[in-house]
């Protein structure tokens, strides 16, 4: 038996991103894509169940170089990671008349095995929608078996958004903010970092955190919540803690970011738990679909090169189609357009991916610079899909309440 293996990387999140777009047009393949609440009724009707995790060994025991892969398994999971998938032909064959459930970081690679599995005769394979990023990124509550069968070797938790508004409330929790100073204070040089900090988080930064754990031990009994933009400062902070002899630490999951673009950061609970939040409004994938869905007159900018806009890139991963009815512009073009509109027109501004990307060597339009202009300006509904286009991509194949997502989408053939 020999498998047909995509070439994959895990090196870069351009090769993520390629992969994705290519993978979801799978799921119409001899196995199911499925959401984290049906995987739960599938295990328990199906106790000899095999979880085939595909990730690389360091994901799989939570030792990746790369800290923001340590994010967990299931209890019990076999790893074959993609990539010697052929080498474990023969032991995949001892596995062919049973039920299979593959997952890995985000379902692109689980696609790709899931696929390769079904050619080759296994009738009963499902693939995990979001993989564990789904799963830590989920509500213990709305995870049915997500206590019994998520396990992980890293001493801190990750603590998804919805448990992470619960968390801030409570007033006997900490929180600590470990992004430098000025990204905290909303000074930062880059506008993407000024995105507002929930209001009772303490600054301590990494950069000094050695330093200033003395100062935190009065909180050294209670529970404790650690978040940046994204997570990586906040893991390593977060190890930190629980070497000081913290018993009780939490990670943001996907950082602050994911608190801003989630679906249960309404409008009053940013009121309540942000502070110094930019003029123009940062919204997610579900807030960009009804906005776009619901809203009479607006104006969906899709700041990107043509050739991207055009689905013409070099680059595969830039090519993701559009939202519907957005209309290309240079920032400079936009700035135009809206000169003779009226000061509450509403204006909807994505690029490929969030800002941010540029602090991981990604290319693009600061379109928060841009948003900001416009607010100065004057614009009162100016609305920036934070994480850019790929996070609608992504979230309209992997997240259950994104599944409205690909309607939105246009010039997608081939990416799915």
């Amino acid at each position: 038996m020999k498998f047909k293996i995509l070439a994959f990387s895990i090196c870069c999140i351009a090769c993520l991103t390629a992969n994705a777009q290519i993978n979801q047009r799978f799921d119409n393949s001899n196995y199911k894509a499925i959401y984290f609440k049906e995987a739960c009724d599938l295990i328990a009707k199906n106790p000899d169940i095999v979880l085939l995790d595909v990730r690389s060994p360091g994901e799989y025991a939570d030792t990746s170089k790369y800290i923001s892969s340590n994010i967990g398994r299931f209890k019990g999971a076999i790893n074959i990671s993609i990539d010697s998938i052929d080498n474990h032909a023969k032991d995949l064959e001892t596995y062919k008349d049973k039920t299979i459930l593959v997952y890995c970081s985000h379902s692109q690679r689980s696609r790709v095995v899931s696929k390769a599995l079904a050619d080759n005769g296994f009738t009963k394979v499902y693939s995990l929608n979001g993989g564990m990023t789904e799963v830590d990124r989920a509500a213990d509550a709305d995870f049915p078996c997500k206590t019994s069968l998520f396990t992980t070797a890293m001493p801190y938790k990750l603590m998804g958004p919805k448990d992470a508004f619960a968390f801030v409330k409570d007033k006997n929790n900490v929180v600590i903010d470990v992004r430098p100073v000025a990204a905290f204070n909303g000074t930062d040089s880059m506008d993407y970092a000024n995105v507002g900090r929930l209001k009772v988080a303490i600054n301590v930064p990494l950069s000094n955190f050695d330093q200033e754990i003395p100062k935190l031990e009065k909180y050294k009994e209670r529970p404790v919540l650690v978040y940046e933009l994204h997570t990586d400062d906040a893991m390593k902070a977060a190890s930190k803690l629980i070497k000081a002899g913290f018993r009780n630490v939490s990670v943001l999951f996907e950082g602050y970011n994911s608190f801003l673009t989630n679906t249960v950061s309404t409008s009053d609970l940013r009121k309540e738990l942000i502070i110094g939040a930019p003029a123009y409004k940062i919204i997610g994938v579900r807030e960009t679909v009804d906005l776009v869905n619901k809203t009479p007159g607006l104006i969906v900018a899709d700041i990107r090169p043509a050739m991207e806009f055009k689905n013409m890139s070099s680059n595969n991963y830039s090519n993701l189609g559009h939202i519907k009815n957005a209309v290309n512009f240079s920032e400079e073009g936009l700035e135009t357009y809206l000169r003779d509109k009226p000061k509450s027109t509403p204006v909807l501004i994505y690029g490929a991916f969030t800002a941010s990307m540029k602090m991981r060597g990604m290319t693009g339009v600061d379109v928060s610079s841009l948003c900001k202009k416009l607010t100065s300006e004057g614009y009162t509904h100016v609305y920036l899909l934070y994480n850019g286009l790929y996070s609608v991509v992504w979230a309209s194949g992997n997240v259950e309440s994104c599944r409205d997502a690909k309607a939105i989408l246009t010039d997608h053939q081939n990416l799915y």
